[in-house]
């Protein structure tokens, strides 16, 4: 896994700045904006994939980009049914908590509740420890059973366990890098989760150019981290 690569490739791109600006602008749109830069993320991810990551996808198909991030949007949320059903659970659960008058069925809801949502948390990062085979798959077939086809998946990531766990890793030391753009401030947050949105995109295609052996074409030295 090239990790200074999926860090620093964004920034070698001459129009970087105009394509991070135009997605940043496209998260103050509710939904169909968030669509759309969920299906440009997929495209992303499948020119990684397919050993290129420069330039950057053009914005020029929002259109397309829509359709594949309603696809995404169906495989992410058929993935997280256990952990929303459990959520939704839990939820009840501190509901009818609360509107116990007794103490002893309040705090007996009260540790179920706690139980649940340490189990939603676990199943939470199971969910995320598959994202780049099921995210990748679709991005290269943009078939929504091809990110279901949870047999092919779970193979896949007995091979790439490493890979997949350095990911997972990664993604999350980036996404609290992203999130100090609330110390520039709110709007600042917008454009470097966008970024680091990308740098994890980058990641995922990797792991599937490693599953598929796809030979990256020639790129310039990472940067050094």
């Amino acid at each position: 896994m090239d990790i200074g690569r999926a860090i620093g490739f964004i920034f070698q791109d001459q129009q970087w700045l105009k394509k991070v600006l135009i997605g940043g602008l496209l998260v103050f749109i509710p939904i169909i904006g968030w669509l759309i830069i969920g299906g440009y993320f997929l495209r992303l991810i499948r020119q990684v994939a397919e050993g290129r990551d420069l330039p950057l996808p053009e914005w020029n198909d929002f259109g397309g980009d829509l359709v594949r991030g309603l696809k995404g949007f169906v495989v992410g949320v058929v993935w997280s049914l256990p952990v929303i059903v459990l959520a939704v659970c839990t939820g009840a659960l501190g509901a009818v908590g609360d509107s116990t008058g007794s103490d002893a069925p309040r705090a007996m809801a009260a540790v179920l509740a706690l139980a649940g949502n340490c189990l939603s948390f676990l199943l939470s990062l199971v969910v995320a420890f598959f994202q780049p085979l099921f995210y990748s798959r679709l991005a290269v077939t943009e078939r929504i059973s091809d990110g279901l086809a949870f047999g092919a998946i779970f193979d896949e990531a007995r091979g790439r366990f490493v890979d997949l766990l350095v990911v997972l890793l990664v993604a999350f030391v980036i996404s609290l890098v992203a999130s100090f753009g609330l110390l520039l401030c709110l709007v600042g947050v917008v454009f470097t989760t966008f970024i680091g949105y990308g740098m994890t995109c980058h990641l995922y295609g990797q792991v599937r150019r490693r599953i598929t052996g796809t030979q990256a074409e020639p790129l310039a030295p990472s940067p050094a981290f």
